[in-house]
Parts: C-alpha cells; structure tokens; sequence
C-alpha cells in the first residue's frame, strides 16, 4: 500500500520530520510517497473528479493513495494560492484519500485566531488576547495586558514574536503591520518561569510531554530552548487531549504554559516538528501517527 506525505516542492519543511514517517511506513511493510501540493492537478469533469501530480515536463500520473500525513502547504505569496493549495489537499480527501490532519481542521488549528475562538467556546484556559486591525485598540490593549506579546496569526516557531510592555512601542510595530495589510494580534503576557510543556496528542491520546527549557522568554526549541523530559500529569494530559479533540484532529503538539492561576493553553499546532520531542522523550510521533492513519485506513 502507498501512504503519501503531503507536502510543497519549492521548500522543504522540517525535513527530519518527513524521514521518520517514511521510515516508519517502510517499517510496517508500505511504500512512502511524496504528494507535492504545488505539483498537484485536480481535474472537474462532469460529475468527476481526479487528482494527478506532474513534476515539471513529467507526465501526469493518478494519485490514488487510501491516505496520507498533510505535513505543510508551503509559503503563500497570495490568497488565491493559498486557497488553491487548501482545495486541492481537499480534492484528494473528496477521491478517497485519509488526509492526516484533515485539511479544513489543519487550516483552522494553524490560524491563531480561529483556533483560539475554538478553544475558549469550549472552556479551555487560554491567555486573554484581542485581533484587531484597528491600531489604537492595540495600543490599549497593551497599555491594559502591561506585558504583551505581539504575534502573526499564522506565525510558526517563534520568528517575528514581539514582547512589548510601552504601547507606544507597540505602536510602531502596529503601524508596520497595518502598511503590509496584517491583523494585530496582541496576547497578554503570561509569567509562567523558565518554559512550558509541548504535550503531543495522537489519536486521543497523550503519547508524551515534554518541558521546553529557555534562556529567555521563547520557549521554542528553534529559538534555541532546550526540550526535557517531562512527567505527564493527569490534568496537563487532559488539557491536551481536550484541545486536540475540541480542533477535531487526529493528531497535535500543544503547548501549555504552567502559571500561578494555573495552566494555560497557548496553542495547538497541528504540523508540529517533534525532533526536539524525540530527543527529551525517547519517543517517536511518526510511529504512532502512522499507526493510527494505518488504523483510519482500515476502517
């Protein structure tokens, strides 16, 4: 059996990641196959639908996998391809593919936003934040939060995170954003000491955690933080598993920062890189994410 992994051609994107779950599909006796979103063609024909890959002047060949692990959609230079990227993965579901995070769910989860409306709508703990594009709430918004940290919606490892306590600091940094057409997003602050957990969820379940260690206030490990190993509690297991389910993935690495009031969760991310995972726990996502696509498969 083919199981693909989805991914852009232009760039690779975590590229150790990609490796473990090939070698894991190798492991259990199937053949790893790279779906390239940016090679994709869907064609609508009458009542019919296929989805084909070409590689450059390469003859288009039917992909035909029962599933595949949607790991990223690439850089998007405009909304169109952005959009065009998220239909196409979409093409494949709607041909018989068990896409893993399902593409809609994978969208919401890795907007800032909309998964944090998610989260909140279901009583999850997350730290008080408000979106706006409007400049001068911004400015109050960090004048009220005193600490605050000033994120992209759809940022990833820490890169182009502000922590900002003038507001009038902030402001500046608003009046960039509002020139290249970005919504603000401003997240009050939270003192949760020198890191916080990355609890990884696979099919319902806590695999593992692992504590993100920090010289300075990123804690992610391509910030430089230092992963450790971490005792899974009950209630951080918990935490976990709710968000995943509350986002309906199959699997996710939520980052929980533990504080006086209690924990909080920061965010759910549904292509977490796991390299640093692995070395705090010994254990490796890609096994069991390839089990449970395995398992979906079969249903």
């Amino acid at each position: 059996m083919e199981i693909g992994i989805i991914r852009p051609y232009e760039v690779e994107f975590n590229p150790s990641d990609v490796i473990d779950l090939e070698n894991a599909i190798k492991k259990r006796g199937h053949t790893p196959i790279r779906i390239y979103v940016d090679m994709l063609e869907v064609r609508i024909k009458g009542g019919g639908l296929e989805v084909k890959q070409s590689i450059g002047k390469s003859p288009s060949v039917d992909i035909t996998t029962p599933g595949a692990v949607l790991r990223h959609l690439g850089i998007f230079r405009d909304f169109e391809q952005f959009l065009y990227r998220v239909w196409a993965v979409k093409a494949l579901e709607e041909v018989g593919t068990y896409v893993m995070n399902p593409v809609e769910r994978w969208v919401v989860a890795g907007d800032k936003m909309a998964a944090l409306i998610k989260l909140a709508k279901a009583g999850l703990p997350v730290p008080s934040t408000v979106v706006t594009e409007n400049m001068f709430v911004g400015y109050r918004a960090v004048g009220e939060f005193k600490r605050a940290v000033v994120k992209q919606m759809r940022g990833a490892m820490g890169y182009g995170v502000f922590l900002v306590e003038d507001p009038d600091v902030a402001f500046h940094i608003f009046s960039m954003l509002a020139n290249i057409n970005k919504p603000i997003y401003v997240q009050e602050f939270l003192e949760k000491g020198p890191g916080d957990y990355r609890v990884v969820v696979v099919g319902g379940r806590a695999i593992g955690a692992e504590y993100r260690r920090a010289g300075g206030w990123k804690t992610n490990v391509a910030q430089g933080a230092t992963p450790e190993p971490a005792k899974l509690t009950p209630q951080l297991e918990e935490l976990a598993i709710k968000a995943v389910e509350t986002l309906g993935l199959d699997y996710g690495g939520v980052d929980i920062a533990e504080t006086r009031e209690g924990y909080y969760i920061l965010e759910v991310n549904p292509t977490m890189s796991w390299q640093g995972f692995k070395i705090a726990t010994g254990i490796n996502p890609a096994e069991h994410i390839v089990d449970y696509l395995i398992e979906k498969i079969k249903k």
